[in-house]
């Protein structure tokens, strides 16, 4: 009997061990970290004609060919950064307009780093084509540790590269034949890297005198209250 509940309390302290190391691997990131897309000139000359620019909250750099925006959400569990998951706002991201007028977005974009992986919503015209992972690198690497409140933080991947269904979806949208899917995913899209623009904030602390005013207005209420009471 005691090596039985001695078993269950020890199959219990294990399953408490495995949720608390879940909730240490969901911990948010509080400092900003932003976002950024550097286009490489190969995919400028594959896409020849087409332009781009900026959706949302985004801006796009046409003398660097760089798309930045701000993390809405990042969570990792340690400094090294090995499970960085950012997200950003759903209706940013950039466009990319052909020369035959054919508009093609990419928006609500994500970095996983376990996977080296950028995802989004690719939609043609505005119609949705494709969701998922939509650029993916072989390396990545933290060069500067994350820490909230030092607000550091940086990393960046290599050469990034179409998947299969993004790259279709964007020579439809360019009226080409998927015949160069092939080929599209051969070229180099650029770099991605998200970098910690400053500390994280942390909440004011009420003066002394805030506190003293405080009190004297719960007392006030208190009073009040009395009073009432000993009116009825």
């Amino acid at each position: 009997m005691h090596s039985t509940l001695f078993r269950l309390s020890q199959a219990g302290a294990a399953v408490a061990a495995l949720a608390a190391s879940a909730a240490v691997q969901a911990a948010a990131f509080t400092a900003p970290t932003q976002a950024i897309l550097a286009l490489s000139s190969d995919i400028s000359s594959a896409l020849s004609g087409a332009t781009f620019s900026a959706l949302g909250g985004a801006t796009y750099n046409s003398s660097t060919n760089t798309l930045s925006e701000a993390f809405t959400s990042v969570t990792l569990s340690s400094a090294a950064a090995t499970d960085f998951v950012g997200l950003t706002d759903a209706a940013s991201g950039f466009l990319l307009t052909s020369d035959k007028g054919q508009k093609l977005s990419i928006t609500n974009i994500s970095y996983a780093q376990a996977s080296k992986a950028l995802s989004g919503v690719l939609a043609v015209d505005g119609s949705v084509k494709y969701t998922g992972q939509i650029l993916t690198s072989a390396t990545a690497t933290v060069s500067e540790s994350f820490n909230a409140t030092l607000g550091t933080g940086y990393l960046s991947t290599g050469s990034l590269y179409l998947t299969a269904g993004a790259a279709n979806a964007m020579l439809t949208a360019f009226g080409l034949l998927t015949f160069y899917s092939g080929f599209l995913q051969s070229v180099n899209f650029g770099t991605f890297a998200a970098d910690v623009t400053g500390p994280a904030k942390t909440p004011a602390v009420p003066e002394p005198s805030t506190y003293a005013l405080m009190g004297l207005g719960l007392v006030g209420i208190a009073a009040a209250a009395r009073r009432r009471a000993d009116r009825r």
